[in-house]
């Protein structure tokens, strides 16, 4: 391959002079004996703001005290290797800048100056601007006209947009493109599928006046049809055409068309964007029959939102004996069963849909496997994905038989200039001991466009190392997972009837390849820093339930 190339750019774009901000008085907060060493707490501060204080190293620092992703205490988190883990999410701030370091999330924590007087007060202080928000972006290099570099990233998703920023947070002053295919600004597609009460400018990750501001053009309502990595060329639908030096790609997935008879009936959906979403929402309303197809976390998050903001009389149907098993295990699965059921959902396991019935104005019923039919007047597939890569059939990159592309630890193809992340990757998972596979979540495509856009610009490389993390919420039950990898058994601890337990999946060679907890916050961030330390924890270390295997691991990982 091809070195690195560098983008001195943002040198002469930080040739201008220095801004002298203007700060608070030195506020005492606590005494340095209030924190010990790898502690975390909170203490009021100014304005009507509290800060985190953070003892590592013997060094105290002074943050934010909520995560910029959600809001979560980060005095709850857990004071990892050179930064702070939030206990809702997994999101990564650097101790020392508050910069962010792992997603999800795009913004900083606000970092305070902090001096401790010679009798031990704890003084801080804070730019004044920085109390104006409990989040801070970092500083992002300006275009260049001069600068003749084009970077242009393939999708309209949460990967694209952390990419891009990271970009600029970099120093990469040419031109950045997102390509995005729907008519919107990148958006949390996350959402879509667990609430009823959205609007598109609160799911948009920036307004248009942030892409003006940094200089990155987003090409809505375009999409790639045909790439040629040979040339570096992009065509476009409005055939449109872009020259690159580098390109990314996280096109995504989109649902698979099942193949039932009557599947073009009217009111049959799938849901992956919002135009889905707001199709959905149009078609129900009260006491609306509503069949899912699936088991899966999006049919079993769309099944209970229509159940909660809709009031609508719900039947899952799937397959499964039950749901979501290959990824909890039987006992939890049996226990989501359990808790849909106590909702009032109908779960129809063990069950086909084989044939939908209707017309194009709407579906009527659905005919399954024992030849029971279903009333039935909306229909919503959650069921299958195909990855988004077709375009690039035939372009010189290759593609694997599942339509995913395999990237290397720094997320670049194996052509030169070509990175790719997101749904599409079949990149190393650093906790499941770098073997590739392909993780369909929000968190995962997040910090590989922070990855991918740091080794784009080249003045640095770095390697995917996040442990996967993924958060839901079922009829206000939180089910937090970390880490990734097949299981053979689970050990579960605490009381799984009331869901406040912690599972841990072992593998066939007695390691915990990832955890599941339910409210235990912050366990599986716990769990998640250890690994991203390259720690592993094993099944002898679970045999005493009653001490906490965080208390008999050496180094900086600790609960408050």
């Amino acid at each position: 391959m091809e070195p690195f190339k560098v983008d001195l750019g943002f040198l002469r774009a930080m040739q201008d002079k220095p801004i002298i901000e203007a700060y608070t008085k030195p506020v005492p907060v606590c005494h340095a004996i209030d924190v010990r060493e790898h502690e975390m707490k909170e203490f009021e501060f100014t304005h009507g703001r509290k800060v985190l204080i953070a003892k590592y190293h013997g060094q105290i620092h002074a943050l934010g005290n909520t995560c910029t992703h959600d809001d979560a205490p980060l005095q709850a988190g857990v004071l990892g290797d050179g930064h702070i883990r939030c206990p809702w999410h997994g999101a990564c701030f650097n101790i020392e800048t508050g910069d962010i370091e792992e997603c999800p999330g795009l913004d900083s924590l606000p970092c305070y100056k902090v001096e401790v007087e010679r009798g031990g007060l704890v003084m801080v202080q804070a730019k004044l601007k920085d109390l104006e928000s409990t989040r801070r972006l970092k500083n992002m290099a300006k275009r260049d006209l001069k600068n003749p570099l084009t970077y242009v990233l393939v999708g309209g998703g949460p990967s694209s947009q952390v990419c891009a920023e990271t970009l600029r947070k970099e120093g990469f002053t040419g031109r950045i493109v997102i390509v995005c295919k729907e008519s919107y600004l990148p958006y949390d597609r996350s959402k879509i599928s667990r609430r009823f009460d959205l609007k598109i400018d609160d799911l948009q990750y920036r307004p248009q006046q942030f892409y003006d501001e940094h200089n990155i053009e987003v090409l809505t309502n375009c999409k790639a049809i045909e790439a040629n990595v040979e040339e570096k060329l992009l065509i476009m639908s409005d055939d449109k055409r872009i020259f690159y030096d580098k390109m990314y790609i996280a096109t995504g997935s989109s649902p698979k068309e099942i193949p039932i008879k009557g599947f073009n009936c009217g009111n049959v959906f799938t849901m992956r964007n919002f135009d889905d979403w707001r199709r959905l929402k149009k078609a129900i309303a009260k006491n609306t029959p509503v069949i899912c197809i699936g088991s899966s976390f999006l049919a079993m998050e769309i099944a209970q939102a229509i159940k909660t903001y809709m009031q609508c009389s719900v039947t899952i149907v799937s397959r499964a004996k039950i749901p979501m098993q290959k990824i909890f295990g039987l006992k939890i699965g049996e226990r989501i069963l359990k808790m849909y059921k106590e909702k009032m959902i109908t779960m129809m396991m063990e069950t086909a849909v084989v044939k939908i019935v209707g017309n194009q104005l709407g579906v009527t019923h659905v005919k399954l496997n024992d030849n029971r039919q279903l009333p039935c007047k909306v229909l919503i597939i959650g069921a299958g994905i195909k990855y988004n890569t077709k375009f690039l059939v035939g372009c010189g990159l290759p593609i694997n038989a599942n339509g995913s592309i395999d990237a290397d630890l720094y997320l670049q193809s194996i052509v030169d200039d070509v990175y790719v992340g997101g749904d599409i990757a079949n990149a190393p998972v650093y906790s499941d001991y770098n073997h590739r596979s392909n993780i369909g979540h929000i968190h995962v495509a997040q910090n590989h466009g922070y990855v991918a856009g740091v080794n784009m610009h080249g003045s640095r490389q770095i390697e995917i190392r996040s442990v996967p993390y993924y958060t839901t919420t079922l009829f206000d039950v939180t089910f937090r997972c970390s880490g990734f990898g097949l299981f053979k058994d689970v050990i579960i601890e605490g009381d799984l009837e009331k869901l406040n337990f912690v599972a841990y999946y072992i593998d066939n060679q007695d390691r915990v390849v990832s955890v599941v907890s339910s409210n235990r916050d912050p366990i599986v961030s716990q769990f998640a820093e250890l690994r991203n330390q390259g720690r592993i924890l094993r099944r002898y270390e679970l045999i005493d339930l009653k001490k906490s295997w965080i208390n008999r691991l050496k180094g900086p990982i600790k609960c408050h």
